[in-house]
């Protein structure tokens, strides 16, 4: 039975968000607490969590720059704020109820219709 706990504890750890850095929305600093593969919305890039219930959606471009929609917490909408800084994501080997995990960095810059964004973060097990 131990060897079970334990073989348990180990898959739910490996499968566990990462996520590291820090964002400001408006000039406050956001408490990250989970993200999820872009793919689930119908897009390349990653959902961001934050603890106070706001999302932030980073899409990939064909460039490499970071689209960025603003999500207020409670909302199934959000605002386009457009491209914001760059976002640099990839697969990783993983796969959670069919849905690869994904990997990597978003540096955020930008200020448009009463949105500033800004941070730098990284994220990994995002699935």
């Amino acid at each position: 039975m131990r060897k079970i706990f334990l073989g348990v504890l180990v898959v739910l750890a490996a499968c566990s968000n990462k996520l590291g850095g820090e964002v400001e929305v408006n000039g406050e600093t956001q408490t990250l607490s989970s993200c999820r593969n872009g793919v689930v919305y119908g897009f390349r890039g990653v959902e961001i969590s934050m603890r106070s219930g706001m999302r932030l959606r980073i899409a990939a471009t064909q460039t490499g720059e970071a689209r960025l929609v603003y999500m207020p917490s409670g909302s199934s909408t959000g605002t386009d704020v457009g491209v914001c800084g760059t976002l640099a994501i990839s697969d990783q080997n993983s796969t959670i109820n069919d849905v690869k995990n994904v990997e990597g960095k978003a540096t955020l810059d930008c200020a448009t219709d009463g949105f500033t964004i800004k941070g730098e973060l990284s994220f990994s097990n995002c699935h």
